[in-house]
């Protein structure tokens, strides 16, 4: 079996950051630019794709001077909080475009979790598909309550939800595609009023989406990964500030910080990778 590694991101909103630091320190200390498979939930979506288009710079950019915007988080626009819309717009094709093309042509697989707002279900849209990146990333960041709106794709609508965060899933997928090394990159939980309020939407969902919802969150309580598979969890080593609402500046650099200075200084990160 040939070795195959795949990185895997969870989302959080601006806690997302976190795993900024993580990916800025695979690039510049251990070289890590091309893995087999990339599969980047809500928030990390973008950094994402950025990086599998080789903008690392972009990423930090963003992350730090162009998100820390009144028009992206305001919370006093209490209908609509977080701006999706004005991410991907603005954000993503004009103030620092991303180069979609090299995201369609990468060798990288790249996959982005959203759920359908219909069935409960996960969709992994692909650039190996006709899938289009910028509508999967503004369904893979479309908080209910919080941006207020659903995306349609292809006839369906999609969302953001805790269970695209759930990355027990993502590894079965990554296993499903022959990954055979996985890192996992966990940012830090949602605050408890983020979590009160994903708990009040499901509250008021149909039947079939409660269904298949929670029989995918048992799925990945239940899931274990074969012996063969070499896989790692890198998390936070200390609580950060950040929220997931929270695009104070100074904040997003300190926890892309953390995020750096906790995957460098890991030895279990440089034996995963062999000390290169």
């Amino acid at each position: 079996m040939s070795d195959k590694l795949a990185l895997i991101l969870s989302g959080g909103g601006m806690t997302c950051s976190f795993s900024v630091g993580v990916i800025n320190a695979l690039v510049r200390e251990f070289g890590v630019t091309n893995p087999d498979i990339v599969i980047a939930a809500s928030g990390s979506s973008g950094t994402m794709a950025y990086y599998i288009a080789g903008q690392f710079g972009s990423i930090t950019n963003i992350w730090t001077n162009l998100l820390p915007s009144k028009k992206f988080i305001n919370h006093f626009r209490f209908w609509k909080i977080i701006d999706i819309d004005y991410l991907i717009d603005e954000v993503f094709k004009k103030q620092d475009p991303l180069d979609i093309e090299k995201v369609y042509t990468s060798n990288i697989e790249f996959l982005i979790p959203a759920t359908n707002d219909e069935t409960g279900e996960v969709k992994y849209f692909s650039n190996r598909d006709d899938d289009d990146i910028f509508e999967a990333m503004r369904a893979a960041k479309a908080m209910p309550l919080a941006f207020n709106k659903r995306v349609k794709i292809n006839g369906s609508t999609y969302c953001d939800s805790p269970l695209t965060s759930v990355t027990q899933l993502h590894i079965a997928k990554a296993i499903e595609l022959g990954a055979t090394r996985i890192l996992v990159i966990e940012n830090p939980p949602l605050d408890w009023l983020t979590k009160f309020g994903f708990r009040c939407w499901l509250m008021f969902r149909k039947g079939i989406f409660k269904k298949n919802y929670r029989a995918l969150e048992l799925k990945g309580k239940n899931s274990s990964v074969p012996k063969d598979i070499s896989l790692l969890h890198l998390v936070p080593q200390e609580k950060l500030k950040i929220t997931t609402l929270n695009n104070n500046q100074s904040l997003l650099r300190e926890s892309i910080d953390v995020g750096y200075v906790t995957c460098k200084g890991s030895t279990r990160v440089k034996e995963f990778f062999n000390g290169t």
